[in-house]
C-alpha cells in the first residue's frame, strides 16, 4: 500500500504554489514543522514559524536546516505580543488557544492573531469541525467552529473549505478554511 500525505499538506501546497515566493509568511504553532517544510520546498523566502513548545520547536528547526539549510525560521516562543506583517498567516494543525473557555474567547484570539499580522491577504485556517461531538479534553467544544463562525468573524472575507479529517476514519472532523481578505 502506497503511503498518503495527509490531505492539509496537499491543501497547504495545492493554495500556495502559485503564490508570489516573495510574500511574508507567519505560521503559528508549527509542531515539528511540516507545513514549515511546504513553504521552504516551495521557495517562500521571507518565512516565520512560532511553536511554544521547545522539543517540538527544536525538531522543525533541525528538520528546516537539514533539509533545506535554512535557519532563523523556527521561533521557539509563542506567536508574539508586538504586531509583525505578513501577507500570509497559516495556523494548521494546532489550536493554539490557550485561556479559551468559550467559542466567543477562541474566536477573539483568531482574530488577534489576524490582526496582529496585519491583517494578511490570506489566512489558511485548519479547525475541529462542529459537526465532531464526541467529548475531548484536548479539543473542547469551545474550539469547535463551523462555516457560519468563520463567516461572522472574517465578514469582508472570501471564504472556502475542505473537510481534512472525518470522524469517524480519523480521531476527529476537521476543517482547513481559506480565508481570502479583501482589504
Amino acid at each position: 500500500m502506497e503511503a498518503k500525505f495527509p490531505k492539509y499538506w496537499e491543501i497547504v501546497f495545492k493554495e500556495l504554489y502559485p503564490l508570489d515566493k516573495n510574500l511574508k509568511v507567519i505560521e503559528i504553532g508549527c509542531g515539528q514543522g511540516d507545513v514549515t517544510s511546504i513553504l521552504c520546498y516551495l521557495g517562500f523566502y521571507n518565512v516565520r514559524a512560532y511553536e511554544m513548545d521547545s522539543l517540538m520547536s527544536k525538531i522543525a528547526a533541525n528538520k528546516i536546516e537539514q533539509i533545506f539549510g535554512r535557519t532563523k525560521i523556527v521561533m521557539c516562543s509563542q506567536y508574539p505580543a508586538l504586531q509583525e506583517i505578513a501577507d500570509i498567516l497559516i495556523l494548521v494543525n494546532c489550536a493554539y488557544a490557550d485561556g479559551c473557555s468559550n467559542k466567543e474567547d477562541y474566536l477573539r484570539k483568531l482574530v488577534l492573531y489576524f490582526d496582529k499580522a496585519n491583517r494578511p491577504k490570506l489566512f489558511l485556517l485548519e479547525v475541529i469541525d462542529s459537526e465532531y461531538k464526541i467529548p475531548d479534553e484536548e479539543f473542547p467544544d469551545c474550539l469547535r467552529l463551523n462555516s457560519d463562525d468563520i463567516k461572522a468573524t472574517f465578514p469582508q472575507a472570501y471564504i472556502y473549505s475542505y473537510i481534512t479529517y472525518k470522524y469517524p476514519q480519523n480521531k476527529r472532523t476537521k476543517k482547513l478554511y481559506i480565508i481570502r481578505h479583501t482589504k
